[in-house]
């Protein structure tokens, strides 16, 4: 769009970790086999993140301070996160793609300056989702290779700046890319050489079983995707509306409550804030949908770490998510009880993902990613990026807390992103992406909703 703010590239250069100490080269492999929790994400789009850091004071030069420590604790975090410096390949006679480092290989790091106005886009109002894409990198891509992650980092009239990373998302989930900032963040701040002991990443995938022979079925649905034999690295894009408009909107505890004790008395239940938020924004989006019969789909993706057996560790290095789905009647969503009843329905499918029912029909998982990055739009259920657990707005490089966290390529009216916020009155912060006149009509209703209770 031509109205947009212009940006200015100061430098792309490529971060590499410093050279591997005798006693840390073992801990850490060069090369690592993708799970099939990982084939699972193989050509989806990747995962952009935004942090946006308000200068403290005029007097920190961006250029000759911010940028340079940024560059060296980023070597420095590279050391324990080695397949983020490397790449994917998928090599003919590999059964699976598999994350390569070898010497060399680094991270892209641009540095830019931005003429787009910093407190508008940290804010929560509305802002096209166009202004966001100049401030996240491009993940280097080709047919035969992938970087696992790409960094910008943008000054805004030395107002503030931002961190932006786009992440592979067959390396990395959330919660490991979270870990990644979050080591990065510290080691930064406290001019250390090495993260603290509960962020150093565990990289073990021998104790991952794989008794449905998961990886065979998610590997196949890929090489069938225009295939037979497609090994392509190339992954695929949803397309872009410039005409969609980005919003936040927040659940104070004090809501959340309210939602709570609303749900107790018709259902007599205690329900945790997910549950009740998720079912919130569910009746929201039946309401804006209006009448019409049929069923409201609703998926959402969770950590299953702690949900297999045997668990692994909280700090297991790559994805581990499984995913739950709720089809709810529209109908009944938009009756007296349409909150009561989706808390109802979604709790149910929170807890068919423990005990046995974790990987429970996880066989056709494949075909449908599949089916899906041949043609996002296609997508019909609502469904959730991030997770207020991740904890983002504490990820403080040493000037301050994030003044907003945005998950960019959150970017389809049918995905909410979820996080914590950097308010203490809000227990969760919601990005909506719409079309203008829905998104002034989503807003009126998430708001009316609380007052009528």
């Amino acid at each position: 769009m031509d109205h947009l703010p212009s940006l200015k590239i100061i430098e792309i250069c490529k971060v590499a970790p410093p050279p591997p100490e005798a006693s840390r080269a073992a801990a850490v492999p060069s090369s690592l086999p993708l799970t099939f929790f990982d084939l699972l994400w193989l050509r989806f789009h990747p995962i952009q993140r935004l942090f946006f850091y308000e200068l403290p004071s005029n007097d920190i030069s961006f250029v000759d301070e911010v940028v340079p420590n940024l560059k060296t604790s980023l070597s420095l975090t590279l050391r324990y996160y080695l397949p983020l410096a490397g790449n994917l390949v998928w090599l003919p006679h590999s059964d699976v793609p598999t994350v390569e480092f070898v010497d060399g290989d680094g991270v892209s790091l641009t540095v830019a300056e931005s003429g787009a106005d910093f407190y508008r886009l940290s804010g929560n109002g509305f802002r096209e989702v166009s202004e966001f894409h100049p401030l996240v990198p491009q993940l280097p891509v080709s047919h035969d290779r992938a970087a696992v992650i790409a960094v910008q980092v943008t000054v805004f009239q030395s107002k503030g700046f931002s961190i932006g990373i786009t992440n592979h998302h067959a390396v990395v989930d959330g919660r490991t890319s979270t870990s990644f900032i979050k080591s990065w963040a510290q080691i930064c701040m406290d001019q250390s050489t090495v993260p603290i002991a509960k962020l150093i990443p565990f990289y073990d995938r021998s104790i991952i079983d794989d008794p449905k022979g998961l990886a065979k079925i998610y590997t196949n649905a890929w090489l069938n995707q225009d295939g037979p034999n497609n090994r392509s690295l190339n992954l695929k894009l949803p397309e872009t509306k410039p005409s969609l408009i980005r919003s936040t909107f927040e659940f104070t505890h004090q809501n959340l409550q309210k939602l709570k004790q609303w749900i107790l008395k018709k259902n007599d239940e205690q329900i945790s804030s997910f549950v009740v938020a998720t079912a919130y924004l569910c009746v929201c989006t039946a309401k804006l949908d209006g009448l019409r019969d049929g069923k409201l789909w609703f998926g959402f993706a969770a950590d299953a770490t702690s949900r297999l057996k045997p668990p692994l560790p909280l700090n297991y290095f790559g994805n581990c998510l499984v995913g739950g789905i709720v089809s709810i009647e529209r109908v009944e969503l938009l009756g007296a009880n349409g909150i009561a009843l989706a808390c109802e329905e979604i709790s149910k499918a929170v807890e068919n993902l423990g005990g046995g029912g974790v990987l429970k029909g996880a066989e056709i998982y494949g075909t449908l990613m599949s089916e899906m990055t041949n043609d996002y739009s296609k997508a019909q259920a609502i469904s959730l990026a991030g997770s207020p657990r991740f904890g983002v707005y504490s990820t403080d490089f040493g000037w301050g807390k994030p003044m907003k966290v945005e998950i960019v390529s959150a970017e389809s009216p049918l995905v909410f992103s979820l996080s914590d916020s950097r308010n203490s009155d809000v227990g969760m912060e919601i990005g909506v992406v719409k079309e203008r006149d829905q998104m002034e009509t989503f807003a009126a209703l998430f708001n009316e909703g609380f007052e009528a209770l």
